[in-house]
């Protein structure tokens, strides 16, 4: 836990930098959708466990996007993914987006993924789930998903959180407890604590960024 908190200290630290990307334009004159890109870092604090970090970076231009994760569906793997953002929707506002990937490293596989994010007024609900299917036989098949359910209020968003991971082993078939984020500028600094009041009890510190 005090690897957590030294690390923490040095995330809080850091001085974030960003800049937007340059849209492209044609030779009428005519803008096109630039890329708009953003960076997650969790680092899990673990009971019985190495600790480890896991890195998500994703990219967008217009309905295009573009993912690259590392150690979310294995340690010392990584995946890449391909999908296209479906948004719509009055009061309640959706985003879908549907991927398909690659897993490599220490799991090699077929990753069918689905990002969804539904919003009404100062509630969201967002789900990030895929499929791996494992090259190398079907006992490493797996289904990942991760939850949010929150409400936000200025610059903070909190509520209840869900987990279903083989990256680690708990007890439990699927990790559940809350979170809290701050949001400044182009910042996210989160915290989120599972099974609470158990034995298999673990922090996420999380820091995003847009760019």
């Amino acid at each position: 836990m005090r690897r957590a908190s030294v690390l923490l200290a040095l995330v809080m630290g850091l001085s974030v930098a960003h800049a937007g990307l340059p849209e492209d334009s044609t030779a009428g004159g005519e803008t096109s959708p630039g890329w708009e890109g953003r960076a997650y870092l969790y680092y899990y604090a673990l009971p019985a466990d190495d600790d480890f970090a896991l890195v998500i970076a994703a990219a967008d231009r217009g309905a295009l996007h573009f993912e690259a994760r590392y150690n979310y569906e294995d340690l010392k793997t990584g995946s890449l993914f391909a999908g296209w953002n479906i948004s719509g929707g009055g009061s309640l506002e959706y985003l879908v987006t549907p991927m398909a990937g690659l897993a490599f490293g220490e799991t090699n596989g077929l990753v069918p993924a689905l990002e969804l994010t539904l919003m009404a007024g100062a509630f969201d609900l967002y789900v990030e789930s895929e499929y791996l299917v494992d090259v190398e036989g079907s006992v490493g098949n797996f289904f990942y998903t991760w939850w949010e359910l929150a409400g936000s209020f200025g610059p903070l968003r909190a509520g209840l959180t869900a987990q279903r991971t083989r990256v680690f082993q708990t007890p439990l078939e699927i990790d559940r407890g809350l979170f809290a984020q701050l949001i400044q500028g182009p910042a996210t600094f989160s915290l989120y604590t599972f099974n609470i009041a158990t034995e298999s009890s673990f922090l996420v510190f999380g820091l995003g960024v847009e760019f």
